[in-house]
């Protein structure tokens, strides 16, 4: 008798202690609703920006320091990304044959 009290707590605990950790699901009721449009400055007066595309970006919007960089310039930051990678390996392998 006490051994099934005993396993049925310890089940419900599991139960409960799993179900903290289970994400909840939002419920959103949206039968015969029409969703509206945003409107980001309703105060401001200004008109909401459109989507960008190749046609109507500037030509340097998504340009980074590094794009503007010539090959030149971006050569000391590609070898110093291969030797900081390589470096511990080769450090690593010689520890290894020094410690035979």
């Amino acid at each position: 008798m006490i051994k099934t009290i005993f396993t049925i707590i310890a089940a419900v605990c599991l139960i409960a202690s799993t179900q903290a950790f289970a994400p909840q699901l939002p419920v959103t009721h949206t039968f015969g609703k029409v969703a509206s449009k945003t409107q980001a400055n309703l105060f401001s007066g200004d008109e909401e920006r459109t989507a960008i595309t190749r046609d109507t970006e500037p030509e340097d919007f998504f340009v980074t320091n590094t794009d503007k960089m010539s090959d030149e310039e971006k050569l000391p930051i590609a070898i110093a990304g291969l030797v900081g990678i390589s470096l511990p390996f080769i450090l690593g392998l010689i520890a290894l044959y020094a410690s035979k």
